[in-house]
């Protein structure tokens, strides 16, 4: 890759285009870091060149895809995202980040970027080559962090121009390219009567749905209305739950007995341990399957 793109004052990637001639440009090199010169000539096509005339480096096209993905998204404190996998009532919106920092070492991992979103981290993994394992992705899941993939390899195939308008806009708005490594969208609950009444009724009954990664689902009907509570191997469970007075209540009024959190992004309560397993107990006494019809 000629040497089109280099990193301004501020270490942001620049088009030869856009910047003045000469050691005016005030740039570095992408690749080494040395000084390099705008050569904006008459004659040869415009590039940079090191201030010590060794041989151009090679720039390699993923990393500036890379980078410059971090960096509009830094830039622009946000970014539109798909719909968090299993919760209700959600559309693909732009997220505003209160905070973002990149390449941050948290244990065995180096997020991409470490976002936060209403006080709650977001980890943002962008992929032009090289994608997430499944390694990482358990560490992730034992942390449980919400973590997006951003999968830009197509991008390499076209001839769009980087740093641009419309790369940025690529990057920031589309959302074919990004997906929810965690969490991941569970099997889906069937509620309808299963063709083998023998099978529907164990269904209702053990309450246990699917077991995903790092957590448990399960499925209680509570006063006709259904209950969703997922089981985290820390010991705390997220519930939800359809909307009805009555449960909101008996929900809140466990939070203020044992401890425990209201997320409204996700309308779902939180209880940690030890009150975590009291929830747990409860509900499943409380559960009354649904009556099986036989036709």
């Amino acid at each position: 890759m000629t040497m089109y793109v280099a990193l301004n004052e501020n270490n942001n990637l620049v088009q030869i285009k856009n910047v003045e001639r000469g050691l005016a440009c005030k740039c570095t090199c992408f690749e080494c870091g040395e000084t390099v010169i705008a050569r904006k000539g008459d004659i040869k096509e415009h590039h940079f060149s090191h201030a010590s005339n060794k041989e151009s480096c090679n720039i390699n096209p993923e990393s500036v895809l890379h980078k410059y993905a971090k960096e509009v998204i830094l830039e622009s404190m946000g970014l539109m995202l798909p719909a968090v996998p299993d919760i209700e009532d959600n559309e693909a919106t732009w997220w505003t980040f209160e905070k973002i920092i990149p390449e941050f070492h948290l244990g065995l991992i180096r997020p991409d970027l470490a976002c936060y979103h209403n006080n709650e981290a977001v980890f943002i993994e962008i992929a032009v080559t090289h994608f997430i394992d499944q390694n990482k992705l358990k560490i992730i899941e034992s942390m449980n962090v919400k973590t997006l993939e951003i999968d830009l390899s197509s991008l390499l195939q076209t001839e769009l121009v980087i740093p641009s308008e419309h790369a940025k806009k690529l990057i920031l708005e589309s959302l074919d390219n990004k997906s929810w490594l965690y969490p991941q969208a569970p099997e889906m609950i069937k509620d309808e009567v299963s063709a083998n009444p023998l099978d529907a009724t164990a269904q209702l009954t053990t309450n246990t749905i699917t077991n995903v990664s790092s957590w448990e689902e399960y499925l209680f009907i509570v006063s006709g209305m259904w209950v969703k509570v997922k089981k985290f191997n820390s010991g705390m469970i997220s519930v939800r739950s359809a909307y009805n007075p009555e449960l909101i209540k008996l929900l809140k009024q466990w939070r203020n007995e044992g401890g425990g959190k209201y997320e409204p992004q996700f309308k779902s309560w939180n209880y940690w341990q030890p009150f975590s397993a009291t929830v747990l107990e409860r509900l499943e006494q409380m559960h009354i399957p649904k009556e099986i019809k036989h036709h």
